[in-house]
């Protein structure tokens, strides 16, 4: 009986392990549709590198957020794709160095995976800091899908959409 209780006991452990084993998150995970916490991570991580960027002339950090073959839309405004356009506007708008006196702010980020990678939408908030008391300047969202590139996860295309004044 004792004997009987133990194989069970072991079969019971076994099955959960194997259970475990077979749904534990990993790139299969992500190629099939999902994202794992590592991938949530490091899509986040993009965030700060297009913000502390764009906020302190550091084009060379802003560009790695993007994929080589990005597309970057202004609602209301002009369309860049590729790493050429990308890079030739940073350059105009990084003229000078250092604090630019502006903050970007992301909040109330919604990841969901898809066939190619992944798409979000986040809220973003412009504070201007520059000129005494900090006040916000603007504020949006971005509607952003991702890919998986052999340096990690990139923005493959990013809308930038400006809440109204109206």
């Amino acid at each position: 009986m004792r004997t009987r209780n133990l194989v069970a006991a072991m079969a019971l452990v076994g099955v959960g392990v194997a259970i475990g084993w077979t749904s534990a998150p990993g790139k299969a995970a992500a190629a099939a549709g999902t994202l794992t916490a590592q991938d949530y991570a490091e899509i986040e991580q993009l965030y700060w590198r297009y913000n502390h960027g764009g906020d302190f002339r550091d084009s060379e950090l802003w560009l790695s957020a993007f994929a080589d073959d990005a597309v970057f839309t202004v609602v209301g405004g002009r369309t860049l794709r590729g790493m050429d356009e990308l890079e030739a506007m940073r350059v105009e708008r990084d003229a000078g160095h250092g604090d630019r006196g502006r903050r970007h702010w992301n909040n109330g980020w919604r990841i969901v995976p898809t066939a190619e990678g992944a798409a979000a939408r986040v809220y973003w908030i412009v504070v201007d800091v520059g000129s005494g008391t900090p006040f916000t300047d603007r504020s949006g969202y971005y509607d952003d899908k991702y890919v998986r590139t052999a340096d990690g996860w990139r923005i493959k295309e990013r809308v930038i959409t400006f809440d109204s004044a109206e």
